[in-house]
């Protein structure tokens, strides 16, 4: 690499140039099949390309590239976002380039050049869940989940949840792999009910008859947010506790309030982009449940 270009067996990645490519480009970021799991909607012409690109590219700390095949055709995009604090890798290719594996070897070349020459601790990758086709790229190149989290962009229906995936110049091994939040209660049998029929929790375990100590996942698999359930011998101190949903809020309200819960009002616009309504526990514990935002 002498002038900012990435090779690869098939590929040169030149830096991406928003006035040039974004002729070539527009294949891709106008397409509304290619755009589905972007983060913005398709782009109407070129010029919007262009302007689109001007802002990816200007952001402090961004390194994109134009992907091309051997004959110099723009295929796609990839490279490392800005303006975020680990490296964003991100890539974009033209439909008629999918199935190629051109992702796989673009990805991999910014990915290789930033843990390597650019001397970055690591990068990561924020993918929706539903989208298999960037989750295997991710995993061919060596990216591994280290989180999820829920999003909301402005111009969809609904939330979804995005895999948040990574990769690290050295080894990192993880250490603390789950929070439990211990919530003392006068009855566990009736929080646990109360969790599952609202929350869609399930028993991990339960202890006692009656139950003295329950352990409830919110979610359906082996692993995920946990909430201990321990039996108080005198009214506890109040808990607060917020809980991330990646759906909408709506709907969970709907069913805590059917389970017989005592719901603060309906779901409440916040300032930072979430829709949120409270739980009370008959302790006094706030269960707050907070869901991104939809457009009214």
């Amino acid at each position: 690499m002498t002038d900012g270009t990435l090779r690869t067996d098939r590929l040169r990645l030149t830096p991406l140039d928003p006035d040039a490519d974004a002729a070539s480009l527009h294949r891709a970021y106008g397409d509304h099949e290619v755009m589905r799991w972007w983060n913005r909607p398709a782009c109407a012409d070129p010029a919007e390309t262009a302007r689109h690109l001007a802002e990816c590219t200007g952001q402090e700390d961004a390194r994109l590239w134009t992907v091309r095949t051997a004959d110099g055709e723009a295929v796609g995009m990839a490279g490392l976002l800005g303006e975020i604090e680990v490296p964003g890798l991100t890539w974009l290719l033209c439909k008629d380039a999918w199935g190629h594996g051109y992702a796989t070897e673009a990805a991999a070349a910014v990915a290789g050049h930033a843990l390597g020459p650019l001397g970055l601790d690591r990068v990561e990758a924020w993918i929706e869940a539903t989208n298999r086709r960037s989750r295997a790229v991710a995993a061919r190149i060596g990216l591994t989940e280290r989180g999820r989290l829920a999003q909301h962009y402005a111009h969809r229906d609904r939330p979804h949840e995005v895999v948040v995936l990574g990769r690290s110049r050295t080894e990192e091994p993880t250490t603390t792999l789950a929070v439990v939040t211990d919530l003392p209660v006068q009855d566990v049998s009736a929080t646990l009910a109360l969790l599952r029929t609202a929350l869609g929790a399930r028993s991990a375990f339960v202890l006692g008859d009656p139950p003295f100590l329950a352990e409830a996942v919110l979610g359906p698999w082996s692993t995920g947010p946990r909430i201990r359930i321990e039996a108080a011998e005198h009214r506890p101190a109040a808990v607060r506790l917020r809980l991330d949903v990646a759906t909408d809020a709506a709907p969970v309200h709907r069913r805590a309030v059917d389970a017989g819960a005592r719901v603060d009002g309906r779901p409440v616009q916040q300032p930072w982009g979430r829709s949120e309504f409270v739980i009370r526990l008959p302790e006094g514990h706030e269960l707050t449940v907070s869901a991104p935002s939809v457009p009214s």
